[in-house]
């Protein structure tokens, strides 16, 4: 096997680089592979730890790959690029609104077409991603939510700007906030606790104290109206933990409305059947970015990214608001 090194691929270590091009070979085979040299850079044998380079060669030979042999092809679910709603995009990400019922990305093979799908399909049929070019890198999302939970998902373009804003999202340089419709008035302020999810069940508890195997979680809080029964808040998530804002809310004595693993059924049932709401209103709104000089997506720094709520979060809000 012979691949020059492209752009989405220069800036990896080898031994990295080679795990995600021979996915199905084990690690002990591929570190003897790079040992004994049978892995070459620009037909040297190179250490584990090298950096690529931007039209370095690299060479394989007796290492046996059937993920390999994938290279090039597009193995995602085609689907039409107009189903997609874009919220922000650039020469290096593209921030779109993921709906309720769709999985970011899927793990199994049920041939549901997720997010991930989406976003692939677009930038295909727009250019942007050609996977006849690229050899292990295909633009991924950076952040998630829940199954029910809508609103805008980060994905990286490129190789570098996929790793920056993982890093950023990581070192909690990108602020991120959400609207919510809650059960009740909650005060403005910053609000923490422990969270255990019991992952058999796929639900999360919250406790005030710290418990065993329990994770630390905040938010901040901001009343934006409220009609003493419903009010709908702005929530900025500090911590990212699986479940957290509706776990947390729930503890708080203020769950989300529609919310059907961590609210108040009757009140679910009728918001399903007034206005047809068979998930949560919780909605990632707005980014604000904190990037320092001499990134490539040091251009994003103090820039602000806003989406609008879906119709039926408009509709509900406009009629729960008036009473």
């Amino acid at each position: 096997m012979r691949i020059e090194i492209g752009k989405n691929e220069a800036g990896q270590r080898l031994d990295k680089f080679s795990r995600k091009l021979f996915k199905d070979v084990p690690m002990s085979r591929l570190y003897k592979a790079l040992r004994k040299g049978d892995i070459r850079i620009n037909e040297k044998k190179a250490k584990e730890n090298y950096i690529l380079c931007e039209g370095d060669v690299f060479t394989a030979k007796y290492v046996t790959s059937e993920t390999a042999k994938k290279v090039g092809k597009s193995e995602h679910i085609k689907v039409d690029k107009d189903k997609l709603k874009k919220i922000y995009e650039d020469k290096n990400i593209l921030i779109v609104e993921k709906w309720p019922g769709v999985l970011t990305h899927s793990s199994d093979d049920s041939g549901i077409p997720t997010l991930t799908d989406h976003v692939l399909s677009y930038l295909d049929q727009k250019g942007d991603y050609r996977p006849e070019e690229e050899v292990t890198f295909k633009p991924a999302p950076c952040n998630r939510l829940d199954r029910n939970t809508s609103g805008g998902v980060i994905f990286g373009k490129t190789f570098t700007a996929m790793q920056e804003m993982n890093e950023l999202i990581r070192e909690k340089q990108i602020d991120k906030y959400y609207l919510a419709l809650i059960n009740g008035r909650i005060k403005d302020g910053l609000y923490e606790g422990y969270i255990k999810k019991n992952e058999d069940k796929n639900i999360s508890k919250v406790y005030k104290k710290e418990v065993e195997d329990s994770k630390k979680i905040s938010m901040e809080v901001k009343l934006l109206e409220s009609v003493g029964v419903h009010s709908l808040i702005e929530i900025k998530l500090i911590t990212g933990r699986s479940h957290q804002i509706r776990a947390h809310l729930k503890e708080l004595g203020h769950s989300i409305v529609g919310d059907r693993k961590y609210g108040i059924k009757e009140v679910n049932e009728f918001f399903d059947n007034k206005f047809a709401l068979k998930f949560q209103y919780l909605y990632a709104y707005k980014y604000k970015f904190n990037v320092e000089e001499g990134k490539e997506l040091s251009y994003l720094n103090n820039k602000t990214i806003t989406a609008a709520l879906p119709p039926i979060f408009k509709t509900i809000k406009k009629d729960v608001m008036r009473f």
